[in-house]
Order: structure tokens, then C-alpha cells, then sequence
């Protein structure tokens, strides 16, 4: 991965392994991992995680929406746009 790629990806230690290839991270619900929150989703995952390994019961993600897609749509949309510039300006 690196700046003009694109992961799409529910998992954490992998987009986090991404992002310090400088690749852009999209969750399929249209969730942007960055910089600055893959420290707070890696807690996040640790803790439960930790809830679960002590037999708690823990909801999933949410149901898929209208607004995700929207989301997800509109931020490949930008980031595919901002990835072939970055290309055509690395190329020339």
C-alpha cells in the first residue's frame, strides 16, 4: 500500500498497518480511519475485546444504512479523484 492506494477494510490492525504506508482507509459503512483516530479504534478494539474474553454480551456494528452508503460512495469518490492526481503529479 502506499499514498495513491485505497484499503477498504473493517480491520483495525490492518488499516492501521496501511495508514503507515500512507494508503487512504475506508471502513465498507464509510468510516475514515486517519491518523488521527486509529489510536482510539485500536483502544476501542482492545477493550472489548477484554469484555468479551470475560463473558459479557457486546452488540456488533450497527445495520448497514442509506447514510453509510452515502458516506462510503461519497469518500471513494474524493479519495479515487485525489489518488490519480497524486499519481499523475508522481509520474510527471
Amino acid at each position: 500500500m502506499g499514498k495513491a492506494d485505497i484499503c477498504v477494510t473493517y480491520d483495525i490492525p490492518l488499516a492501521e498497518h496501511c495508514l503507515k504506508n500512507k494508503a487512504s482507509i475506508i471502513a465498507p459503512n464509510g468510516r475514515r480511519f486517519t491518523e488521527d483516530n486509529i489510536g482510539m479504534a485500536i483502544a476501542t478494539r482492545e477493550i472489548m475485546g477484554q469484555i468479551r474474553g470475560i463473558g459479557e454480551a457486546t452488540t456488533g456494528p450497527t445495520p448497514f444504512n442509506k447514510a453509510d452508503r452515502s458516506k462510503f460512495l461519497n469518500f471513494m469518490e474524493t479519495t479515487v479523484r485525489s489518488a490519480r492526481a497524486l499519481e499523475f503529479v508522481e509520474t510527471y
